[in-house]
Formats: structure tokens, C-alpha cells, sequence
């Protein structure tokens, strides 16, 4: 979900271990041209979703570090890839931590459908984020502390 900390937390992972950082949104952007926000008013949610797959089909992921965009997760294909190629941490917060620290989604380049609702795209994404991931990692830390959990427990797998 937007607002989980994917990419800060990513960055820091990547610069603590030397890793380089990858955030699939930042590159569809430089692909593109365009904001993630712009794609989804000119071309639609689902056209979105597939150049968010591609983009995480083309990356390397050796010695790295990917931030994915929260809808990558609709994606069997890519998250069968990423599955397969890294370990994929599931962040979890609740709703009312996306909430407070999104607030308004109406220009954060949320890939949905019109109509539905944050708490609706939030279940639904949070049952596909926990059939996905290797490991679920609490996300309402800090994040500094959440980087460090996840650093942890991977070295410890």
C-alpha cells in the first residue's frame, strides 16, 4: 500500500549494505516520461499495473534492493518472478497507519479502479501481499528499526 515505507525503508536496507536501490514507480517514471499519476489519468489503472510488471521483469536483482509500487502485487507474473529470484518482505501496518500517513489519494498514483475504496484496496492487498511474501515484517516501527528487523531476520533465514 502507499504509505507503508517500501521505499525509505528499501533505501536505507540498500545504503546500510551497500546494495544497489531500485524503486520500480521512480524507474516507470524515467521510462515514461510521465509521474505515476499522470500514466493512471491518461492511460488507466490497468494499463499502469502492466508497464509496473515489465519494469519489475526487466530488473536484475542481484546485489539489489527493489522497492516495488503497491499494485505490483496484482501481478502473478511479476511476483512470481521476484518470488523466485529474492525474498519478498511483506511491511505490515494497518490501515489507520496508511491513512495518516497518505491521507489524501486522490494524486499519489494509486492504481485502482474509481470507486474503490482505501480500506477495500487495503484487504484485498493485504491477503495477496501475505500469499506472496517470505516474511511479514511489523511496519509501525520506526524506520530506521524496521530496517534493522528486516536485516535481521533476513541474515538469521
Amino acid at each position: 500500500m502507499p504509505g507503508a515505507g517500501k521505499t525509505t525503508i528499501a533505501k536505507l536496507i540498500a545504503a546500510q549494505l551497500s546494495l544497489e536501490f531500485i524503486d520500480s514507480d521512480h524507474l516507470i517514471e524515467k521510462i515514461n516520461n510521465q509521474s505515476i499519476q499522470d500514466i493512471l489519468d491518461s492511460e488507466g489503472h490497468a494499463e499502469l499495473r502492466l508497464k509496473e510488471e515489465e519494469v519489475i521483469l526487466s530488473c536484475s536483482l542481484n546485489n539489489t534492493i527493489l522497492a516495488t509500487g503497491g499494485s505490483a502485487v496484482y501481478s502473478d507474473k511479476a511476483m512470481s518472478y521476484l518470488n523466485n529470484k529474492s525474498m519478498v518482505i511483506f511491511l505490515d501496518i494497518p490501515i489507520c497507519s496508511v491513512m495518516q500517513r497518505v491521507g489524501d489519494y486522490s494524486n499519489r498514483g494509486f492504481a485502482e479502479p474509481s470507486g474503490k475504496s482505501p480500506e477495500d484496496v487495503f484487504n484485498q492487498r493485504t491477503v495477496l501481499y501475505k500469499k506472496w511474501c517470505h516474511l511479514t515484517i511489523d511496519g509501525t516501527l520506526d524506520a530506521d528499526t524496521v530496517a534493522k528487523n528486516i536485516i535481521k531476520a533476513v541474515l538469521n533465514n
